[in-house]
C-alpha cells in the first residue's frame, strides 16, 4: 500500500538553458499534457470528496445501531478507502510537480505560471512523483474493485427488506464512487504516461532501447545456440580424413548423407463412377 507519511526529497532546480536545447519540445510537449491531465483530475476529486462526505454522515449517524450487520462492515472499508485518497492529495502533487518548472517568483503568481517554463527539477524529484502516482493508480483500482463488491453486497441485502431506505442510498453511493474510481484510475494512468517522457528526457539512462541497440544486442547470440539445422553426428568426417586441399566448401564438397529425399505421395487410384454418381453428380 502507499505510504502515508513519506517526505518528498529536496528538490533541485536548474535553469532551463543548462539543458539542451533539442529535449525543449519535449518537455513542453509533456507540460502542455501534464496540465490537460490536471484540470481532468480536479472535478473527479471533488466529486469524489462530495461522495465522501455523504458517505461520512451516514456512518455517524448509524455506527451504532448497525456496526454488527453485516452490511455495515463494507461501509466502514469504502469510507477508509476514501479517506486514503484524500490524504494522498493528488492534486497538490501534481501542482508541485508543474510548479518546480517554474522559478520561485513566478509560483507566486498563478498568471505568470501560463508562460514558458524557465526551470526544471532534478531526476530523484521527477522519478518521487512517478512512485507515488503508480502507487495512488494501484489503489483506486483496488478501490473500483472494492467498490463494485460493496455494491452487489447491497443489492443482496436489499432482498431481506431491513432499512431498505438506508441501504439504497449506500448502494447509490457505491455506485457513483466507483465510477469515479475507474476515471481516477484512467486520468492517473495519462499522468504517468504524460510524465514519463520527462524522467526519459532528463536521465537518458531510462530511455528505452533504439531500433539499433537491439540489433546489436541480437547480433551477440552465442554461436551453440540451435539454427534450426540437425545434422547427424556419423555424418561428419574426422578431422584426420579431411585432406588439406580441402580448404574451401563448395556445393561438390557437401556429403551427400545430408541432402534428403522427400518421401514420393502414392498414387491414389481413380475410383469407377457408378449409376449413384451419374445421378448425384
Amino acid at each position: 500500500m502507499i505510504q502515508r507519511s513519506r517526505r518528498p526529497p529536496k528538490l533541485v532546480s536548474s535553469v532551463k538553458a543548462s539543458l539542451d536545447p533539442a529535449l525543449h519540445s519535449n518537455i513542453d510537449a509533456s507540460l502542455k499534457g501534464l496540465k490537460a491531465c490536471a484540470r481532468r483530475l480536479e472535478p473527479v476529486l471533488s466529486t469524489l470528496a462530495d461522495e465522501a462526505q455523504i458517505l461520512q454522515q451516514i456512518y455517524y449517524k448509524g455506527a451504532n445501531q448497525h456496526r454488527t450487520a453485516l452490511f455495515w462492515r463494507r461501509v466502514v472499508e469504502i469510507k477508509r478507502y476514501a479517506e486514503r485518497v484524500y490524504e494522498v492529495d493528488l492534486l497538490s502533487l501534481v501542482d508541485c510537480l508543474r510548479y518546480s518548472f517554474f522559478s520561485p517568483e513566478l509560483q507566486q503568481n498563478s498568471k505568470l505560471l501560463k508562460g514558458s517554463w524557465t526551470h526544471y527539477p532534478d531526476v530523484a524529484s521527477v522519478s518521487f512523483f512517478l512512485e507515488r502516482i503508480r502507487s495512488s493508480t494501484l489503489l483506486a483500482e483496488k478501490m473500483h474493485e472494492r467498490l463494485v463488491q460493496a455494491y452487489q453486497s447491497f443489492v443482496l441485502a436489499m432482498q431481506n427488506g431491513a432499512f431498505i431506505h438506508l441501504i439504497m442510498t449506500l448502494a447509490g453511493i457505491s455506485s457513483r464512487m466507483s465510477a469515479l474510481a475507474q476515471e481516477l484510475t484512467e486520468v492517473l494512468r495519462s499522468i504517468s504516461d504524460v510524465v514519463n517522457p520527462i524522467l526519459s528526457t532528463l536521465n537518458p539512462d531510462t530511455r528505452p532501447p533504439s531500433v539499433r541497440q537491439e540489433l546489436l544486442a541480437d547480433a551477440t547470440l552465442d554461436v551453440d545456440q540451435d539454427i534450426g539445422v540437425s545434422v547427424v553426428a556419423r555424418d561428419i568426417p574426422e578431422a584426420r580424413d579431411i585432406p588439406e586441399t580441402a580448404g574451401v566448401i563448395t556445393r561438390n564438397t557437401v556429403p551427400r548423407a545430408i541432402a534428403t529425399k522427400r518421401p514420393e505421395k502414392p498414387k491414389v487410384k481413380k475410383r469407377k463412377r457408378d449409376e449413384i454418381d451419374d445421378i448425384f453428380g
